[in-house]
């Protein structure tokens, strides 16, 4: 039988696998990945929602500051007007980026319709200003009983950022 020189033995004792050097089995890295899974599955959908409502937040915002470029513009000419009206009398009309907002009609001095729609969200934010401001998210237009009664309403102009 062949044994090892004493200097050689303590080397092979470090060599030779012990419980702490063992490493992870497989079904303990197996659960880990199990575990990673259901809490990516958990909050991969909390994210998308959260990044839906800024993406809204967003257009809310640009929607409402329109309006209030609307009604200064209202106070110095008489009537409301149009994006291009509002940028010519210096108006600092900057929409977020990717958000469109647009004057869906405008009649004189009796009221107006704006809507604001971001390009990563499915929602067009729509404002009447005869219906009191802000729409739902469920408005698909302004209503059509405002623009009636707008009579000479024109459409206006569009702006993305």
């Amino acid at each position: 039988m062949f044994t090892f020189p004493r200097q050689h033995r303590s080397l092979m004792q470090r060599l030779a696998p012990t419980r702490k050097d063992s490493g992870f089995t497989l079904i303990e890295l197996l659960v880990v990945i199990i575990i990673i899974g259901i809490l990516a599955a958990i909050a991969l959908p909390l994210y998308v929602g959260q990044k839906r409502k800024a993406y809204d937040a967003s257009a809310k915002s640009g929607i409402r500051s329109l309006a209030v470029f609307e009604e200064a513009y209202l106070s110095d000419h008489g009537s409301y007007g149009d994006i291009s009206g509002l940028q010519a009398d210096g108006y600092g009309i900057t929409p977020s980026k990717n958000v469109t907002v647009t004057v869906v009609y405008r009649a004189s001095s009796l009221g107006y319709c704006l809507s604001a729609k971001h390009s990563g969200s499915n929602t067009t934010w729509y404002y009447d200003s005869q219906a009191g401001g802000l729409l739902g998210a469920t408005a698909t237009s302004c209503p059509t009983s405002n623009s009636a009664t707008t009579p000479g309403g024109s459409a206006g102009s569009s702006l993305t950022g």
